[in-house]
């Protein structure tokens, strides 16, 4: 990965960030200072930096030659992790985050500050049925908590979630955006709204699942109430849409409508960033049966 692109790929990130955080200040208000990546720590013995608009001279860039063990023989390189996982820590120490707590810790703390004191009184603004849980300063021994937790029965569009939703209550404001999305897809497929979800669950104090345990580093979105399953849409009208049997791998064309749906929904939660991760069976084995619904932070903030 050269370095001229971690910049740009910094501020994706961060701009996940904020699309999913009730209450975050919008990109404009943050300036494009805020969003621009420290520069990389000097090599020893490299030239020093040139001034503004000066091209930069064509070197190659050294080898690094791999530490010896027993016997003289360079060491294997380490296997790599899937998909972008190689170039992750790197990006990380370019950008000068490579000095931070735990995943964790950056979760709780970013979970703690996602919800105001009136996250409350907005939710019942907005429509919802929930019961308040009494708020946690900390997270307990294993990491996990919810900061400012809810256990919501009944999205702002008249949702029924069964079991209840115990997740936090930024997370319950962001189900305006995301049913919204639910509910437009389930009119243009479905010709009828959703009634009720059948949920796999939401706050499990648990680590990281799948494919994506190898670079999490840790706990899931579940430890903190910032996520919740999805295994079947129930609409006013018509079938269930089970996620199990009538999502189509992407690899291939849905041929039924409620495929169309599950399709649909999924790349409208993604790309209209009512949600931080939408994973699903195409994503890997462990999510076949459900879609998973985060607000988390991206992996390296």
């Amino acid at each position: 990965m050269h370095a001229r692109f971690l910049p740009g790929l910094a501020a994706a990130a961060m701009a996940s960030v904020l699309s999913c955080s009730h209450g975050s200040p919008t990109l404009s208000e943050l300036g494009g200072a805020a969003l621009i990546a420290p520069p990389a720590p000097a090599r020893p013995g490299a030239a020093p930096a040139l001034a503004a608009g000066a091209p930069a001279p064509q070197e190659a860039a050294p080898a690094i030659a791999a530490p010896p063990v027993a016997g003289g023989e360079p060491a294997p390189p380490p296997p790599a992790a899937p998909g972008w996982a190689p170039w992750a820590p790197h990006l990380a120490d370019t950008t000068g985050l490579g000095e931070r707590p735990p995943r964790a810790q950056r979760q709780w703390s970013y979970i703690a500050a996602a919800a105001g004191a009136d996250c409350r009184d907005a939710l019942k603004s907005a429509g919802a049925r929930f019961r308040a849980i009494a708020d946690t300063a900390k997270p307990n021994k294993k990491g996990c908590g919810i900061p400012h937790g809810v256990l919501l029965t009944r999205g702002p569009t008249g949702i029924v979630y069964s079991p209840p939703l115990q997740i936090d209550c930024s997370l319950a404001l962001r189900l305006a955006d995301i049913e919204r999305v639910i509910q437009e897809e389930a009119e243009a497929h479905l010709s009828s709204p959703i009634a009720r979800i059948s949920t796999l669950g939401s706050y499990a104090c648990r680590e990281v699942v799948g494919r994506m345990r190898p670079w999490s580093e840790g706990l899931s979105e579940h430890s903190f109430g910032n996520a919740f399953d999805i295994a079947r849409f129930t609409p006013k009208r018509g079938r269930a849409i089970s996620v199990l049997r009538d999502y189509v791998l992407r690899d291939k064309e849905p041929s039924t409508r409620e495929g169309h749906f599950l399709r649909s929904v999924t790349r409208r939660l993604r790309a209209d960033g009512a949600a931080s991760r939408v994973l699903g069976p195409d994503f890997d084995a462990s999510h076949r049966d459900h879609l998973h619904v985060d607000c988390g932070t991206p992996r390296w903030y």
